[in-house]
């Protein structure tokens, strides 16, 4: 105490990362002025853990009895959700005699991620349910309550030989197998009942957790698989199930034979719960079902498969809802993870392709529901692969998306099966041109130049596949208004050259916007100086500079053209060139 202001030193344990020694923090309380309470000097421990604009950090307490204990989490954009006011204090008043298990629960009991394809569902489940232990299912549209609770199986189990001596059976010390049927418990009788022997384990203590995941919930019939244990998802204060339901002939012979010699010590703070009715007995006998506190139900939800099974409001209610919005990728240190798009010639931005598309969602079907997130394929070291692009992005976009809308001027101008070719020798590519085409249309970031070798072996793809009818290398020869002998890598110059001789005022935007207007499949024929140093700065391409060729304007500004052309995209520019009214005229001269 300092006249006024009272200072304590305390520390908090990092339960993000289990490894992390305790942090050292001071809180101040400025007693006979405003009545402030701050903890300062937060600035080394953000920096210690890369704390980002929009970033959570959570300070909380734990009372057991006289003990007080602190602990910090530490969450990225987008993996929790904070109400509003965020701190808040609860003490229950309870009988120390009869009471149950903590009933301040951590965690949600019962809750659903929901969100776009691809936005981490799953990889939030798995973060938070670390080091736990955790039964996964998967729901589909033929799960059933049996498959999901427990049912009859066969099951084979070898069993002695017989002989018959007079009348007598008598064992001849050989064995043979033998298909018998006996109640088999799946995902949920296993959770349930690894939860309830948790809690036996505890013994009136801390209780283990026990976690069931169910992935795709909205996939499965939910009224039909869950059946009456729909009554068991309403629980009380303390998480325990409100509604207890009797346990079938069948469940209760196998779960009282599973639940043989376990004895739960709190049992009188449950049957308090519950009118001092021995509930506990009933629920080691198989009598009756009864979710325990401890016994935590998880789900995953794709907004865009909602449709295949909808799920009625009062199955909805009895669920926490964790909505995962779409956010760019980032790694354990809080950085973008930059992951790129493989296409002919360049690499693109995944996240900026993300962005992009989503627009086109939305202003094609007005709705959320069939976005991409930034998770919906993996790269394979950062890259995702044309061939994964193709497969999976655009056969997802194709097939479920855009399909039944008119797309004449949409990014599926061309039907999906463009997107591959084959080889002479009938082996299927995939037209990595077409690809660049459409991520070129969309005006996806750019993130850099594919190196030498992998263009020109881009180039032998497109030479050698079946669109161009060739399996040469081109070395066809041009003239533009009859004049000249340029190859295909000279022939942009030449003709922007050409452009701009007829139209001697035009500034550089104006070129480069006229340019792009154009259509060709290679729409960035012409960047400005700004646009080039910006792509010179961020790739790592060593003769990114040879794939353009500079042309300074009769104003003095500068700009450049792209010289990357296969035999197809050459023909494209010239049919595209030929059809304006610019006085421009290209012609093949020579093969």
């Amino acid at each position: 105490m300092n006249g006024s202001v009272m200072e304590v030193n305390f520390t908090a344990q990092d339960i993000t990362n289990d490894g992390n020694e305790p942090t050292t923090l001071r809180f101040v309380f400025f007693k006979n002025s405003n009545q402030e309470k701050r903890i300062p000097s937060l600035g080394s421990l953000f920096k210690s853990h890369n704390i980002q604009e929009g970033d959570i950090v959570c300070l909380e307490s734990r009372i057991d009895g006289t003990n007080y204990s602190y602990y910090l989490c530490f969450y990225k954009k987008g993996e929790i959700q904070v109400n509003p006011a965020a701190v808040y204090f609860s003490k229950i008043e309870k009988d120390p005699v009869n009471a149950p298990l903590n009933s301040n629960i951590e965690q949600s009991l019962q809750q659903i991620f929901y969100g776009a394809p691809g936005t981490g569902k799953s990889h939030i489940i798995k973060k938070q349910t670390k080091g736990e232990d955790v039964i996964r299912t998967t729901f589909h549209p033929d799960t059933d309550y049996s498959t999901f609770v427990g049912t009859y199986k066969p099951t084979t189990e070898f069993a002695p030989v017989l002989a018959i001596i007079g009348d007598k059976a008598v064992e001849t010390g050989r064995e043979e197998k033998r298909i018998s049927y006996e109640f088999v418990c799946q995902a949920f009788l296993q959770s349930y009942v690894a939860a309830w022997k948790k809690v036996a384990e505890a013994k009136g203590g801390a209780q283990k957790k026990q976690f069931l995941v169910i992935e795709e919930i909205n996939r499965g019939n939910c009224a039909q698989i869950f059946g009456d244990l729909f009554q068991l998802l309403d629980r009380n204060d303390f998480g325990y199930s409100d509604y207890p339901i009797k346990a079938d002939a069948d469940m209760q012979k196998q779960l009282k034979r599973l639940f043989e010699g376990v004895e739960i010590e709190n049992a009188e703070s449950i049957n308090a719960l519950y009118d001092d009715r021995d509930i506990v007995k009933e629920v080691l006998s198989g009598e009756v079902l009864l979710l325990p506190n401890n016994l935590y139900i998880w789900a995953t939800m794709n907004t865009s498969d909602q449709s295949l099974f909808p799920i009625d409001s009062a199955f909805k209610r009895r669920w926490d809802w964790q909505y995962m919005p779409i956010s760019e990728g980032r790694d354990k240190n809080g950085q973008p993870k930059k992951w790129k798009i493989e296409a002919d010639t360049q690499m693109y931005n995944w996240w900026s392709f993300i962005q992009k598309i989503n627009d086109e969602i939305y202003d094609k079907t007005n709705s959320e529901d069939k976005k991409l997130g930034y998770y919906f394929c993996k790269p394979t070291n950062g890259v995702i692969k044309a061939e994964t692009f193709v497969s999976k992005v655009l056969f997802y976009l194709w097939n479920d998306v855009f399909k039944d809308f008119d797309n004449e001027n949409g990014i599926f101008a061309e039907p999906y099966d463009k997107f591959y070719g084959t080889y002479t020798r009938g082996e299927v590519v995939i037209a990595k041109d077409k690809v660049q085409t459409l991520l070129d249309n969309l005006h996806v970031e750019v993130a850099e130049i594919i190196g030498a070798d992998e263009n020109e072996s881009a180039s032998d793809e497109s030479d050698n596949a079946t669109t161009t009818g060739s399996s040469a290398r081109d070395k066809s020869v041009y003239a533009i208004n009859g004049e000249g002998n340029y190859m295909k890598k000279t022939v942009p110059l030449a003709t922007v050259t050409a452009y701009v001789k007829n139209y001697p005022d035009v500034t550089a935007s104006e070129l480069v916007e006229t340019w792009y207007a154009l259509g060709t499949m290679i729409r960035q024929i012409v960047i400005s100086k700004e646009s080039y140093e910006q792509k010179l700065n961020k790739t790592s391409d060593a003769i990114f500079a040879k794939r353009y060729d500079s042309l300074n304007l009769p104003n003095g500004e500068v700009v450049y053209v792209y010289n990357q052309f296969t035999p197809e995209r050459i023909n494209d520019f010239i049919s595209k060139v030929n059809e304006q009214s610019w006085d421009i005229h290209i012609e093949k001269v020579a093969e």
